[in-house]
């Protein structure tokens, strides 16, 4: 449950947007058929977790049981690290766009949405996000910008750290397993098409202008600022933390099959971050699943050879899915932890505060 929070963590410097502003409390069919979307959302993405991981484990079990625990453990940290931080990259984002967001009600937000990649087609966690920032009385119109500037500054940050392993990449591409050097090429033809205009639409002024075209199509006021370059660079910033811990994940579980050393780490941080930026084009499959693992075995072979090869690679990117899993869920989970605390806090205070009345 993601509780609503006060105006003093989300407030619009502009005007209030009328079709944001708290609605007559619906009536019994309204709330209803509201009940019985969410139960269906809750549904489709245990039903999407719950396959993603009966449908790996076959070829994951192997490597899982020969994993060590301290490995698994200090991957699941990282992992749920890189995910604070690109909370923060969207908290970033919302304030360069004008508006507050506490960090609390952000964790809640970007950690519970995120949950929506679960279900087929890679939209439904940025539609689940918007919903929730709604919720905490952030207007439609600006979360889903801030969802679209945080994405797209982090695309810019994934290439950019992407950079650290075109070369194996490259090689990848060029020969070896037929299934793996398809994908690794398109994933570079990917990479090669969207870093210029990833780099053009970073400058604020350009971003600015697109929010602002954004904004007009949407029949929203206009920022009454431009973006600025220290918003942007927190943005990036966060964002390139955040695929690096994923990076550090990855080579954490590799380290345990093998000694990719300081060489495998910034590859392992590079092939993530490309890895999961190709995932955002597999529209129909959960969370790019697929794609993803043809970037990393990839990229982990060299460094397996001794274990395996390309079976130990791919092993080791089904580990690093389920991890993902396990992490997204206690992620979820701890966030709508703090928001029901929170209601129980403030549920005293309202009492009171009625009673005075």
């Amino acid at each position: 449950m993601v509780q609503t929070v006060t105006r003093k963590e989300a407030l619009p410097s502009g005007a209030p947007e009328p079709s944001d502003v708290a609605a007559a409390p619906a009536g019994p069919p309204k709330r209803w058929l509201s009940l019985g979307v969410r139960v269906a959302v809750v549904v489709a993405i245990a039903a999407g977790m719950v396959w993603s991981v009966v449908d790996q484990w076959p070829q994951v079990r192997s490597t899982w049981l020969g994993l060590a625990w301290q490995s698994v453990t200090l991957s699941v940290l990282a992992a749920l690290a890189g995910m604070v931080a690109n909370t923060m990259a969207w908290r970033a984002a919302v304030r360069d766009l004008e508006h507050r967001v506490s960090v609390p009600a952000a964790l809640r937000i970007c950690l519970v949405g995120q949950l929506g990649k679960y279900i087929p087609g890679s939209v439904w966690a940025y539609v689940l996000q918007v919903e929730l920032s709604r919720r905490a009385g952030l207007p439609r119109a600006r979360a889903f910008l801030a969802t679209l500037v945080s994405v797209g500054l982090g695309v810019t940050a994934a290439l950019g750290l992407g950079l650290l392993s075109l070369p194996a990449l490259r090689e990848a591409a060029g020969g070896g397993d037929s299934t793996y050097a398809d994908s690794v090429r398109v994933a570079l033809w990917i990479v090669a098409a969207l870093f210029p205009v990833a780099l053009v639409c970073a400058v604020p002024r350009v971003l600015t202008a697109l929010v602002q075209l954004a904004l007009r199509v949407l029949r929203r006021p206009p920022l009454e600022h431009r973006l600025t370059w220290p918003g942007v660079s927190r943005v990036v910033g966060w964002s390139a933390l955040g695929y690096a811990l994923f990076g550090v994940h990855l080579w954490l579980l590799a380290n345990a099959q093998a000694t990719p050393g300081v060489e495998g780490l910034l590859r392992s941080v590079g092939s993530f971050a490309i890895a999961m930026t190709v995932g955002m084009f597999a529209f129909l499959s959960p969370s790019g699943l697929g794609v993803r693992e043809a970037v990393l075995v990839a990229a982990l072979a060299p460094f397996l050879e001794g274990s395996g090869g390309v079976g130990a690679a791919m092993g080791i990117a089904l580990a690093s899915r389920l991890i993902f899993t396990i992490a997204d869920v206690l992620a979820a989970g701890l966030a709508a932890l703090s928001g029901v605390r929170q209601l129980r806090r403030e549920a005293p205070a309202d009492a009171d505060t009625a009673s005075a009345g």
